[in-house]
């Protein structure tokens, strides 16, 4: 990454936080509570999607905020399938994020939004693969992983795994996570059988890829 590109990425991330921090104090948003946050997102109108998706980019890029009350109230306030679009699209900006401040900071500059032991631990477990198995196990990660979606795209930054199969990894795997929370939000807390056997078969899928690498895994073993 060069000089300019580098400052480019840490401008473009203080304007997105500032303005983000302007819009928690303004319209007093609480990211805690999904029904008081629907009813914020609700009051700035038109740029209530902007909003939504500025609060994932924080949310991603500062580890310990939580997401899942963010795509709640997008489900809330536009129904599951734009909610469902809206969250996809900042979790995916999000990730894009972090991994943008890796590339920018190195590790010395991550471990202060992470902690270094989860950076390390993720770190080892892509680093140690071809490029091939690298890219199924970050979509693992992300589908199965959730709590290390914000760890896993510092960490892929900082191995200089290539962006742009981090980015599709990361735009298919947050698929079932993003679906399940949006459909929760715009059910009000139920959820219709068309999402539940989606997350299922999504799991199944998962399930699947893990059991066809283990026998790939002892088949290369055995020669």
């Amino acid at each position: 990454m060069t000089t300019r590109t580098r400052w480019l990425t840490l401008l473009v991330l203080a304007v997105t936080g500032a303005a983000t921090a302007w819009g928690i104090a303004r319209f007093e948003i609480s990211l805690a509570n999904p029904d008081s946050l629907a009813e914020a997102v609700r009051a700035t109108g038109a740029l209530a999607p902007l909003l939504l998706i500025a609060l994932l980019v924080l949310q991603s890029v500062v580890a310990p905020l939580p997401s899942q009350p963010v795509m709640m109230a997008a489900g809330f306030v536009y129904g599951p399938w734009a909610g469902l679009a809206i969250s996809w699209l900042g979790v995916l900006i999000g990730a894009m994020a972090c991994f943008g401040v890796a590339r920018a900071l190195g590790r010395p500059g991550v471990v202060r939004f992470v902690n270094p032991e989860r950076l390390a631990a993720v770190d080892q477990y892509v680093s140690e693969r071809g490029l091939a198995r690298s890219f199924v196990g970050v979509l693992l990660l992300r589908l199965v992983a959730h709590f290390s979606f914000d760890v896993t795209s510092y960490a892929c930054g900082l191995i200089r795994f290539p962006f742009r199969w981090f980015a599709l990894a990361t735009a298919l795997g947050e698929i079932p996570k993003v679906l399940l929370f949006t459909t929760l939000g715009a059910g009000l807390g139920e959820m219709p059988d068309w999402a539940g056997l989606a997350i299922g078969a999504s799991l199944l899928a998962t399930a699947g890829v893990l059991l066809l690498l283990r026998r790939n895994h002892r088949a290369i073993k055995d020669h």
